[in-house]
């Protein structure tokens, strides 16, 4: 069984990690077990301890200075995720076909239908005896 910390040892640890905490902005408990070099076990106890002292907040995401900090962060990652990144369009020429009228089209997959006379073609028909007809997609 581990030794248990000194009430001396376990305020340096509180201290050490309020000065992490507010230094990063937000820090992990595993990043904290590995900077202080304790297990997650006593980091997350102490953190409980420092939350109940409203020195840091404490979310699933980790551990803030503040609850307006955790607010801002959260604000933060949902702003990241609505910004789309544009690729750029590359036209493939093997899309690109002619129409018989002379028109120049790109191949749009909307636009993937089959006209009801090569449906009913033989091609397109089944085999079996069920009498549907089956699409085939090359």
């Amino acid at each position: 069984m581990a030794k248990p910390f000194t009430p001396e040892q376990r305020e340096e640890l509180k201290t050490r990690i309020v000065e992490l905490v507010h230094q990063d902005g937000r820090v992990t408990i595993r990043q904290l077990s590995d900077e202080t070099g304790i297990s997650r076990a006593s980091v997350g106890r102490l953190c409980m301890e420092l939350v109940a002292s409203g020195d840091v907040y404490n979310s699933g995401y980790g551990v803030f200075p503040s609850e307006q900090a955790h607010k801002d962060w959260q604000n933060a990652r949902k702003k990241l995720s609505r910004v789309k990144v544009k690729k750029p369009v590359v036209v493939d020429p093997d899309l690109i076909w002619s129409l018989p009228d002379g028109e120049i089209r790109r191949y749009d997959r909307r636009l993937n239908i089959i006209c009801r006379e090569c449906r009913k073609s033989e091609a397109m028909r089944c085999t079996g005896n069920s009498g549907h007809y089956h699409l085939f997609f090359f």
